[in-house]
């Protein structure tokens, strides 16, 4: 349970740094008339944030704060799916609840004139455009995790800063198009909140879930050593699922190939002890008696 308070928690803290960075920007472009930090700055908050969380509860839950991520981690056999249903619905929740505060803590007009800080489509971006924008930041932001944090030989020390860098990286490229949400969690909260449901939530829900999932198999196809153990304390991000999975049956018929050539190479019984040499009863340790 506490793996799943943990993700709701990251999850919250990403959505709200990310929606209040928004809503802050616009408060004070419009209402106090003052130069906004902008698109760098929203980027830098949402880097920073998730940084911070990862570094926070990455050693009890992982600090994915990303439905996209966890199910990565689930096709990589990193995650039990009894883990992953607990890991989204949290995340979800988390997402949820920020943009509930975001509406409630700031002005209503300001918050009103944002969409809560959902994520959109500018103008002149089509769902294609925008599907295929989030695929490339994701699979960009999730081969991060699997370098710095998955892999055992990656430098796991600088994981929280690499990958929330990158995350503002994709913030800084895709925010003028789609938000450069990268995260179905933090467009799902302020959709449902800002009243902002459209039919264009595939951009925001398959286009990080897709580019998650080539970014995790590229990278255990090419670059993860097979022989590498991989423990819980090498995983870091995410412990493997406690439970032990089922072989498939390409390892199964392994291990009876294995198991019926190593019967095949022993000699019978019956031929060893053919072979070896008679021992004299009369001496205990096999020779001739010298009496006799």
């Amino acid at each position: 349970m506490k793996r799943y308070i943990a993700e709701f928690i990251a999850a919250f803290f990403l959505v709200f740094a990310a929606a209040g960075a928004i809503v802050a920007d616009q408060q004070l472009a419009v209402v106090h008339l003052r130069g906004s930090f902008g698109i760098l700055g929203i980027a830098l908050a949402q880097g920073l944030a998730y940084a911070v969380v990862i570094a926070a509860v990455g050693r009890i839950s992982g600090g994915h704060a990303n439905p996209a991520v966890s199910i990565a981690f689930y096709i990589a056999r990193r995650l039990s799916l009894k883990d992953l249903g607990g890991y989204v619905v949290a995340q979800l929740f988390g997402g949820l609840v920020a943009a509930v505060i975001v509406r409630q803590v700031f002005t209503e007009e300001v918050v009103r004139s944002v969409g809560a800080g959902v994520p959109d489509l500018a103008p002149g971006t089509s769902l294609l455009q925008g599907g295929l924008i989030e695929v490339m930041l994701t699979f960009f932001l999730v081969f991060v995790i699997w370098g710095v944090a998955v892999d055992p030989k990656g430098p796991k020390i600088i994981a929280p800063l690499a990958i929330g860098l990158t995350l503002a990286f994709g913030v800084l490229i895709g925010g003028p198009f789609t938000g450069g949400a990268m995260n179905p969690a933090r467009w799902f909260g302020p959709a449902i909140i800002g009243d902002a449901l459209s039919a264009n939530w595939p951009v925001w829900i398959l286009g990080p879930i897709v580019g998650a999932l080539i970014a995790s198999t590229a990278y255990e196809l090419f670059f993860l050593d097979a022989e590498d153990p991989l423990t819980d304390a090498d995983v870091g991000l995410a412990p493997r699922a406690p439970e032990i999975l089922p072989p498939t049956p390409l390892e199964i018929a392994t291990v009876e190939a294995a198991a019926a050539e190593a019967a095949a190479a022993e000699p019978p019984a019956q031929a060893v002890a053919a072979e070896a040499p008679a021992r004299d009863e009369s001496a205990p340790d096999g020779t001739p008696d010298e009496k006799a």
